[in-house]
């Protein structure tokens, strides 16, 4: 059979991040601390670079540039899948710190996507330095540089943090689906198998790290898409529209400012007592 043409795939390179921002969809802003490894990647990667071909795939966490593998690990990517998109999500924080990635980003042709997390103004003071070094890179060698606005648009997908929080009970899993606010092809790679969207993904992280209610065991209880499933249910995963997991999050989103991302994670620690 040949590869099966899919939209969009995305997997972490760290689960940790240097950002705190309340309600992220990846559960990043819970002080997660695991980095993956190229050694890891390679493995899932190996499970379906031969089955699954993406037109787009994502790199990120989390924060990506927290995996110091970062240059090799997108060297393999393009290695692995030599005719798909790639893209390099980040906050762009520790840019400084690999200088010669945008020599591998060229040599893959490999985007880098920089997403903006906010308006305060101790924040942007500290992406103008960010923007400095970019440019030099783009005018120096050329690469592709994208900027996404992500805090114009911030939805929570649960409430509380840690310990705190609970899914959503609308009970209109379709609606929830139809007003997904990670993308309806958000596909997450981890631990070698590929679940529908990051909440279902890292609750795992979320069920190791914290003493989650029982509101949370329907969700826990997913089954992924495995590396052993056959073709035709590899393809019947990815047309697969809402189904009852998707009641985690809310029907209808409603959107809010999110706190500048530079704040300590104390701060909703103690925003929960």
């Amino acid at each position: 059979m040949a590869k099966l043409v899919i939209p969009h795939i995305e997997w972490h390179l760290a689960h940790s991040c240097n950002f705190t921002c309340e309600s992220c969809a990846h559960f990043s802003n819970h002080g997660h601390s695991e980095i993956v490894s190229k050694k890891t990647l390679i493995e899932w990667y190996s499970h379906w670079n031969q089955r699954l071909l993406p037109k787009e795939i994502d790199l990120l966490g989390g924060e990506p540039l927290l995996n110091k593998e970062i240059l090799d690990i997108v060297l393999t990517t393009r290695q692995m899948w030599p005719d798909s998109q790639i893209r390099l999500i980040t906050n762009g924080i520790l840019l400084s710190k690999f200088p010669d990635l945008p020599k591998i980003l060229k040599e893959t042709n490999t985007v880098l996507i920089i997403s903006m997390h906010s308006d305060h103004e101790d924040y942007l003071h500290k992406m103008s330095k960010v923007f400095d070094l970019v440019n030099i890179w783009i005018r120096e060698f050329d690469i592709d540089v994208k900027t996404f606005d992500s805090y114009t648009n911030w939805s929570k997908l649960y409430t509380g943090y840690g310990n705190n929080i609970e899914p959503y009970t609308d009970n209109d899993p379709e609606q929830s689906w139809n007003n997904c606010i990670t993308g309806q092809d958000c596909f997450q790679l981890y631990e070698g198998n590929i679940y529908k969207c990051s909440p279902l993904a890292y609750l795992k992280l979320q069920k190791q790290k914290y003493k989650l209610s029982n509101k949370w065991d329907p969700y826990l209880h997913y089954e992924p898409l495995k590396p052993t499933a056959s073709d035709k249910e590899v393809e019947e995963f990815f047309n697969k529209k809402a189904e009852r997991y998707c009641g985690m999050c809310p029907s209808r989103p409603i959107s809010f400012l999110k706190n500048n991302p530079l704040i300590s994670r104390k701060f909703y620690r103690i925003k929960q007592q």
